[in-house]
């Protein structure tokens, strides 16, 4: 009886303010299924193809199986395995913008469901202990208003049904924004950057949440901080990385 209800006020609400695409703006059939229309998901979700089993970066040839890049096997990370949803370009360069920068915390709800969708696909979500978002400085975080990474785990441990910790990883200085600095520099940019300040990590499997995966660094100086304090694993899921 209660869904029936639901039901009819989800289609009366739609019918008095047609739903659209917070992508395109193209109507879809209802909010109730979804913030984007198919052709947006399919956009945001390209990014197939062989990759390194450890970073998560797409090789340039089709063809082929996953393997490890000649950065990871020379100079592997600290983190244990990273995968993004897709590539950040295109439409999903623009929600990722539109969400962290004009402050469209609506797109938190769709962009974390294709995060889940993906994420499922490519990571054991089981098998997590914990999930912890990569945090703002506090000055960014008031600047902002809201930590897109943490919005983004929230939905996540709703869908996967494992805990948040919030606030136990700190950013201990504000860094320079990544993308304005080379590969060395951004390296340099987050050394000492983070620290864990939680409950022990005896033995427990993380999965870190970012929004973008540019070089790695910034969730590689995270995975450092996490593995310090005795994480058996960490693990790197974000919606988008750079090619």
């Amino acid at each position: 009886m209660r869904y029936g209800i639901l039901r009819y006020l989800y289609a009366a609400v739609d019918f008095l303010f047609p739903p659209q695409c917070l992508l395109c703006g193209e109507f879809i059939f209802s909010y109730n299924d979804g913030y984007l229309c198919g052709n947006c998901l399919d956009a945001v979700c390209a990014g197939d193809g062989p990759l390194c089993v450890t970073c998560g970066m797409w090789f340039e040839s089709p063809e082929g199986a996953h393997h490890r890049c000649g950065t990871c096997t020379t100079n592997p990370p600290h983190f244990d395995c990273a995968r993004a949803a897709g590539a950040y370009e295109g439409l999903l360069r623009t929600a990722i913008h539109d969400f962290k920068y004009r402050h469209k915390t609506a797109l938190a709800k769709p962009l974390a469901q294709v995060l889940a969708e993906r994420g499922a696909h490519m990571l054991p979500v089981k098998s997590y202990d914990v999930i912890i978002p990569v945090p703002l400085h506090p000055q960014r975080l008031r600047d902002r208003g809201y930590n897109q990474a943490l919005m983004l785990a929230e939905r996540l441990a709703g869908q996967w049904d494992v805990p948040v910790w919030r606030e136990l990883l700190r950013r201990n200085r504000r860094t320079q924004p990544q993308t304005v600095l080379v590969k060395k520099e951004r390296r340099k940019n987050v050394r000492g950057a983070f620290s864990y300040c939680g409950r022990p990590l005896d033995g427990k499997r993380i999965l870190l949440v970012d929004d973008v995966l540019t070089s790695g660094s910034t969730v590689n100086e995270c995975a450092r901080v996490l593995k310090l304090n005795k994480a058996k694993q960490v693990d790197v899921i974000t919606l988008a990385r750079v090619r």
